[in-house]
């Protein structure tokens, strides 16, 4: 779009094609009303509009609105961004792309460079909701969160006040912004105007509470007329507010998103949130058997069952990126990483072999059924603590994640694992039949393989002075595949 439209350095490697598309807009400037960039493909056209990793490049494309208007030197020139396939129907109607806030500006600060603006003002909270009601679950798809829960102490404390100052009328609404941190939005592009601006393409990148609450709030008390009238403090209610121009999808606003999120812990995993592989991953659990990966914390108990249930989830369970990182990882064998997570996401190279992009061409089922052994592993290792003499049953009740890794390597070395699939790996309702299959593996491949292993001499010094680390070894999952090859002729299988 910048080669297009905007104003790049000359390159001379730059495709003729480009260079001849320019020439032509160029020279027909004045005719044209609308840019189209159609992305072509083969495919189901609804799995397209409700895909997370489409949807975000097809935003980076909209985000290059002002481009297009700069280039023509008119904003009404439409760009409009489909996916075309081969059967072809009309797209639904674009999200809303600019937005009128009121904004009594304060200030603004420029980067050295001159890439960056932040103005600094007071925007109507209602303004904030009003967007929110547009944009739904994208206007946080910048953030690092969804909204926390409704029960969390912040959030509580922000619907009290605006019950003080809205119902029961003890507070005024000046006394708001006093005691409220503010919020932090990042927009593609931003218009000045006296007491006003538009912004276009905002994402909110801190604030996220404020806004469900008050999206609770006004739930909680739909119908009552305070809320409608239009001399109600809820319309004098406003808070500070910082807007970043910038593309909200660059990493500069990424890392103002994670620096502007620290009244809340911020865990390695929650600065994943937004990478393409989670993306992606979401899109293929999703389209592959319908379930909701919690990318974003909190995200899935933000959507009602209603709206679940149209965008084709099952509304019963999310998976969540953090058993979800274990999971792989004990498929992989990599027991000590399992304990490490902080680390592997914090870690470029771990990340990236820990979330292999292999994963988002395998069969998704495999993961959803990996994903429940965790789920389920109480009870088969309750079964091995049945079964096992009591010196060996204590070192493996200290051997969750080694469990947990051979259970898997288990179930995809067995014969029935067609079945197995067909059966467990569309949903993740923890089926009475396949506890008791993971109880009778444990009991009957995984119980001889832990008796031998922990028999070994190599062993005999830490089994006697209780020191067990040595089960969360990678050497030690070798050594019991070596056993089960030897024992029930398995082999390491991947997802």
């Amino acid at each position: 779009m910048e080669r297009i439209f905007g104003n790049p350095l000359t390159d001379p490697s730059q495709s003729d094609l480009l260079t001849n598309l320019r020439a032509d807009l160029s020279e027909y400037k004045d005719l044209i009303k609308r840019v189209l960039v159609h992305l072509v493909f083969k495919g189901d056209i609804d799995a397209t509009e409700n895909s997370e990793g489409l949807q975000g490049r097809r935003e980076n494309v909209e985000n290059k609105k002002y481009l297009v208007e700069h280039f023509f030197g008119n904003e009404d020139v439409e760009l409009r961004v489909e996916f075309i396939a081969d059967t072809r129907r009309a797209p639904p109607p674009p999200p809303p792309h600019a937005f009128a806030l009121a904004f009594a500006k304060g200030v603004s600060v420029t980067t050295s460079d001159g890439e960056r603006t932040m103005h600094v003002g007071f925007i109507p909270l209602l303004d904030l909701y009003r967007v929110y009601q547009k944009l739904g679950q994208r206007f946080f798809d910048r953030n690092i969160r969804s909204g926390l829960s409704s029960d969390n102490p912040p959030n509580r404390k922000i619907r009290e006040a605006l019950t003080d100052i809205v119902l029961r009328k003890r507070l005024t609404p000046d006394v708001f912004p006093f005691n409220h941190n503010g919020v932090t939005l990042a927009a593609e592009h931003m218009t000045l105007g006296d007491q006003t601006c538009s912004v276009k393409v905002p994402r909110l990148l801190n604030g996220a509470q404020t806004i469900t609450s008050l999206a609770k709030f006004m739930e909680e008390n739909e119908g009552n007329p305070a809320l409608t009238d239009p001399a109600s403090p809820l319309g004098a209610i406003r808070v500070l507010a910082k807007i970043i121009v910038d593309d909200p999808s660059s990493d500069f606003v990424a890392n103002v998103t994670i620096c502007n999120n620290r009244q809340n812990p911020v865990e390695p995993w929650n600065l994943r949130a937004n990478d393409r592989i989670q993306c992606d991953l979401h899109d293929r659990l999703r389209e592959e058997v319908g379930i909701f990966y919690s990318r974003q914390e909190n995200a899935f108990q933000n959507f009602s069952v209603e709206e679940l249930e149209e965008l084709g989830y099952d509304a019963s369970k999310d998976i969540r990126i953090r058993p979800l990182a274990q999971t792989f990882l004990a498929a992989q064998g990599e027991i000590a990483r399992m304990s490490q997570l902080p680390e592997v996401f914090e870690n470029q190279k771990w990340y990236e072999e820990t979330f292999k992009e292999s994963y988002l061409r395998c069969d998704a089922r495999r993961i959803v059924l990996a994903y429940k052994v965790h789920l389920l592993l109480k009870s088969p290792m309750e079964r091995l603590d049945e079964r096992a003499a009591q010196r060996i049953g204590y070192a493996i009740s200290r051997a969750r994640n080694l469990v947990w890794t051979l259970l898997i390597q288990g179930i995809f070395n067995s014969g029935d694992l067609p079945d197995l699939l067909d059966a467990y790996g569309n949903g993740l309702t923890k089926e009475a039949d396949l506890r008791v299959y993971l109880m009778d593996l444990a009991s009957g491949k995984l119980l001889p393989i832990l008796r031998e292993l922990l028999s070994d001499k190599t062993y005999e010094d830490k089994m006697a002075s209780e020191r067990y680390d040595f089960l969360r070894t990678k050497d030690v999952f070798r050594r019991c595949m070596d056993l089960a090859a030897d024992k029930f002729d398995w082999t390491k299988k991947s997802l």
